[in-house]
């Protein structure tokens, strides 16, 4: 019995003891959580680090970022496109002798289809420099898209507002730019004689221009040489400007005119 009753003494007081040394432990626990807040909040009033501003959008971490933009690199070229071809077209109808030279010079009338020509001829240019471009399809697409919408445009302006007629002239002229665009492609890998035949035919179809003619000559191969040193960045953005057709007015072409049929 009295070794019970130790025995029995010694678990209470066990369980005595454990109750202290857990009354001391939460109370510890207690003080460490209130030492952490306090650290925080001395933290939060005294740092001089800038405080992040929430943006409310979700950034996509870099490594992801570049993957898809890997992904749609290709396609960009084809979304930029038209106001690539729009910027270049903007610079290929700011071409300064319309009147001084393509209309006195050339004796050609004033017409839509003096301006569709001439045009076809500053865009052809453009094209031979952006088919160096390793995107040219796309480039080109969208200068020729231009270069058909401002036609589109013309017409309607000058009082055509049958859909019918603009789309059969449309057709037309697309043929007719072809045309112009692979003779003139002929001329320049070919030799000046060809070339000279090409602007002939498509620009200057008089007999008693060949002064003209050579005169034109002489400008495509300074302005492609002028179109070739422009980097290619400035090119698709418009920024180049073509010149004046050198060497008629000065020599007296429209008083000194000889046939060319002899």
């Amino acid at each position: 019995m009295n070794r019970g009753l130790l025995v029995g003494r010694a678990v209470c007081q066990h369980r005595a003891r454990s109750e202290v040394v857990g009354r001391a432990l939460a109370q510890h626990r207690a003080h460490d959580a209130l030492s952490v807040k306090h650290m925080v909040a001395l933290r939060a009033t005294y740092s001089t680090a800038p405080t992040p501003t929430p943006t409310g959008r979700f950034v996509l971490p870099e490594k992801y970022a570049n993957m898809i933009r890997n992904l749609l690199q290709p396609f960009v070229p084809r979304y930029q496109g038209p106001a690539i071809g729009l910027a270049i077209y903007t610079s290929c109808t700011t071409y300064p002798d319309f009147d001084a030279f393509w209309l006195a010079q050339c004796n050609m009338p004033h017409t839509f289809q003096t301006w569709f020509s001439t045009t076809s001829f500053y865009v052809w240019m453009a094209m031979v420099r952006l088919r160096a471009s390793p995107h040219a399809k796309h480039y080109m697409q969208g200068l020729i898209d231009a270069f058909f919408r401002d036609a589109e445009a013309k017409m309607r302006a000058s009082g055509v507002t049958s859909g019918r007629i603009v789309n059969d002239t449309l057709k037309d002229l697309v043929s007719s730019f072809k045309g112009t665009v692979m003779s003139l492609d002929e001329g320049f890998a070919t030799s000046d004689a060809v070339l000279a035949a090409a602007v002939w035919r498509n620009l200057v179809p008089e007999d008693d221009a060949v002064l003209q003619v050579d005169a034109v000559v002489r400008f495509v191969r300074e302005q492609l040489s002028m179109l070739d040193a422009c980097k290619m960045e400035d090119v698709l953005a418009g920024g180049f400007k073509f010149g004046p057709v050198m060497g008629v007015a000065g020599d007296k072409a429209g008083d000194k005119k000889t046939k060319l049929s002899g």
